[in-house]
């Protein structure tokens, strides 16, 4: 099939790229090339490239950052997946889109999953555009997946595995405040990638949550990390109230992969099986950025 994905150079775009490559023919506008929030761009691009499937990967996901930029958010976020929704339905092809746990409000009763079906109560300027964005999606496109995930991270682009190494490789006393009250799943980008080439595989429709299966808090988590890594460190718990955090965030990020599951084609481990994979894998790597970053 032919694949047409956008945010080809972000974290998911990257990997969704190498393993979706080895079977479809992708094709990977980046943003001058393709700006999602141009309608008419949008059209001429899927007049010209015809694909079988939009995948976007694309979006603006600095959380904080989205409080206080209101007008670009609502572009990239809520305009831009509109548009790729009403062009999949003009031209007869299936969209992919990629949102997020922070649709929910996280006060669901740890530790209770959210559901798919469950109601969505952003806390966030964020979540709230993921919201508009998923509602965009089922509007304007008859033959949609909308894919639910969150605490992603992996070889490209900045996550909080990188930022955890990068915080105390540089300081002399390994002192480390970590949040230890909210709960989530880490979840490889390669792993949802794999996960994504499946539903394409079995021709997926709907909503689904796609994480990695358990959860910990940011603080069991890295613990995991500077352990698998051997390298020393205190944590120092706190709360997430007390994390200079601009934007408000959900404690309950936990999301039960049901669909996945009932149509039998989950394929997402427990997430330090996957996590363990990844710093094995990209170790030296890891550790070499992590020096070079400024903090």
């Amino acid at each position: 099939m032919k694949i047409l994905i956008l945010g080809s150079k972000g974290m998911l775009g990257s990997e969704c790229m190498e393993v979706l490559s080895k079977e479809h023919e992708i094709i990977a506008p980046d943003k001058k090339e393709l700006d999602i929030i141009s309608w008419d761009k949008v059209i001429e691009t899927l007049q010209e490239v015809s694909p079988n499937i939009i995948l976007n990967c694309a979006g603006m996901t600095d959380v904080d950052a989205c409080e206080t930029e209101a007008f670009k958010l609502r572009k990239i976020n809520v305009e831009g997946p509109r548009n790729l929704a009403q062009g999949a339905a003009r031209f007869n092809c299936k969209i992919i889109h990629i949102s997020s746990d922070y649709v929910f409000n996280g006060q669901k009763v740890l530790p209770q999953p959210y559901f798919e079906d469950d109601t969505q109560d952003p806390l966030s300027a964020y979540g709230k555009s993921k919201v508009e964005s998923e509602v965009g999606i089922r509007e304007n496109a008859p033959n949609y997946i909308i894919i639910r995930t969150g605490w992603l991270y992996g070889s490209h682009g900045n996550n909080f595995v990188k930022s955890i190494l990068a915080a105390v490789m540089k300081k002399k006393k390994k002192i480390l405040k970590a949040v230890n009250d909210q709960f989530g799943s880490p979840t490889w980008t390669h792993r949802l990638a794999l996960q994504i080439k499946e539903l394409i595989k079995h021709d997926g429709m709907g909503t689904y949550h796609a994480t990695s299966e358990g959860h910990c808090s940011p603080a069991q988590c890295a613990e995991y990390v500077y352990s698998t890594l051997k390298v020393k460190v205190k944590l120092e718990p706190i709360t997430l109230a007390e994390y200079p955090f601009v934007a408000k965030r959900p404690v309950n990020c936990i999301l039960e992969n049901r669909l996945l599951k009932k149509q039998g084609v989950n394929i997402m481990p427990a997430w330090k099986k996957d996590l363990k994979t990844f710093l094995d894998k990209n170790k030296k790597a890891l550790i070499k950025e992590a020096r070079s970053r400024k903090r």
